[in-house]
């Protein structure tokens, strides 16, 4: 008894969804890795700054200092306190750059 001849589509479409399991099932192995790598991060992250205690000399004086240049920017003209953060550094390099207060490249 001859067997049946199937259509070539069928052929197409059983191999091209072949293909497509074989690449969800890879996808899916990737997501597991990348999920498991940043569980590790996130524990070395943890370990480094759980309750540890920040020392008087490990604050840099840029996040104690009340003044500095970029308070005395904004104290020249309280207009430009309204402005979004933005604005407020763009014109603030640019104050820098007017005042010399910048590296220069050359």
């Amino acid at each position: 008894m001859p067997e049946p001849e199937v259509p070539s589509y069928v052929l197409t479409v059983v191999i091209l969804l072949s293909f497509c399991l074989g690449m969800l099932v890879l996808l899916v192995i990737m997501c597991f890795r990348i999920c498991r790598q940043l569980g590790r991060i996130g524990k070395l992250a943890n370990l480094g700054t759980a309750d540890a205690p920040i020392l008087e000399h490990e604050i840099s004086s840029a996040e104690t200092s009340q003044g500095g240049a970029f308070e005395a920017f904004l104290t020249e003209e309280p207009a430009r306190r309204e402005m979004t953060k933005g604005e407020q550094f763009a014109a603030y390099r640019q104050w820098r750059n007017d005042k010399g207060m910048n590296w220069s490249n050359s």
